[in-house]
């Protein structure tokens, strides 16, 4: 299952979506890097998603397509600290995937956007490819972010919940964000097997992945 859900980490539909959009002009550059845990240790890193993700974006031309110049990727896949899940099977503890694209981001707010509609192009594919019904899961609300820890140009949040038809035996659940600044684009998806996955909203993850993108940033050299 899993494995599964690490392929689609750029590739489930969009849910409720979420805007949230500052001016990130003060902001010191940054580079990229993915700690052993994040989240204060209540998850850790379990695998390089590059070794289980074959579609995450590689090549520089990929790259450039969303408007990154100098692109370099980070990747990498966090599961739940027991300690912190209710969920007793470790194979149903929410697990997050954290990409990190660092490079020059002439528009963040445009590259953000041509991220999302790179996983919504991947939806289409893969969702037929494993035979799934794709559902938006109900209450996601909309709204505007009013906090002051988020520093990027612009963060989209957006929710699903992934239906089997064949091949696999539970629901999916999937909360993810993406984020753009002049310095990055990240995204932050976490996912859960069942109805009651132990998932965050998206009102939650948003804080969370205000926390994570502050977690993974280090300072530029030449800053």
């Amino acid at each position: 299952m899993l494995s599964v859900v690490a392929a689609l980490v750029l590739a489930l539909v969009v849910g409720g979506v979420m805007w949230f959009q500052n001016r990130d002009s003060g902001m010191v550059p940054y580079t990229i890097s993915l700690p052993h845990k994040i989240l204060d240790g209540g998850y850790y890193k379990k695998k390089d998603l590059s070794t289980i993700c074959s579609h995450c974006l590689t090549s520089d031309d990929e790259i450039e397509k969303l408007g990154i110049k100098k692109g370099f990727p980070w990747s990498a896949y966090y599961v739940q600290n027991p300690a912190e899940s209710a969920a007793g099977d470790p194979k149903k503890r929410p697990t997050i995937s954290v990409i990190g694209i660092q490079g020059k981001v002439a528009k963040p707010v445009d590259s953000v956007d041509a991220v999302l509609a790179r996983m919504h192009k991947d939806d289409a594919k893969n969702a037929k490819a494993l035979g799934v019904k794709i559902e938006v899961i109900e209450g996601t609300k909309v709204k505007a972010y009013t906090g002051d820890t988020f520093d990027g140009t612009t963060m989209k949040c957006e929710s699903v919940m992934m239906k089997p038809k064949q091949g696999l035996d539970n629901d999916v659940t999937v909360s993810r964000c993406v984020w753009g600044d002049t310095s990055a684009v990240g995204i932050v998806q976490q996912q859960g097997v069942g109805v009651e996955a132990d998932v965050m909203h998206t009102n939650d993850l948003t804080d969370a992945t205000t926390k994570i993108r502050n977690e993974v940033r280090q300072p530029h050299p030449k800053a």
